[in-house]
């Protein structure tokens, strides 16, 4: 399996996890059900995406014959773990904010 694969195979299944949280989180109407959509939808994103360069490096390390720029850079990983949760508030806010927005149009739609 090449790591293309691999990184797609755990980010893509986190993304969309996210993706719901933030939705079920913009469902709702008490504070304490967005915040959790919005928090745990961020951290499975960041999570998912830092497994998945991680595997990834890990795939491209074990291959046959490895080029030098297999283990020379870090940096990537390095820069998922601190900045990594930025595109993830991004993504789950839009999807939490279109979420919400739709709920409530549709309950203003049923009620007049």
């Amino acid at each position: 399996m090449d790591r293309f694969s691999v990184f797609s195979l755990v980010f893509y299944p986190c993304l969309a996890a996210a993706l719901a949280l933030g939705i079920w989180g913009g469902c709702g109407r008490e504070w304490s059900r967005t915040l959790a959509g919005l928090l745990g939808g961020v951290l499975l994103f960041w999570g998912g995406l830092l497994a998945a360069v991680g595997l990834y490096f890990q795939t491209w390390q074990a291959a046959p014959d490895p080029p030098e720029e297999a283990f020379s850079d870090g940096g990537s990983l390095a820069f998922v773990l601190f900045v990594g949760w930025l595109p993830g508030i991004l993504l789950i806010g839009a999807t939490l904010g279109l979420s919400r927005w739709l709920s409530v149009r549709r309950a203003r739609a049923t009620l007049g």
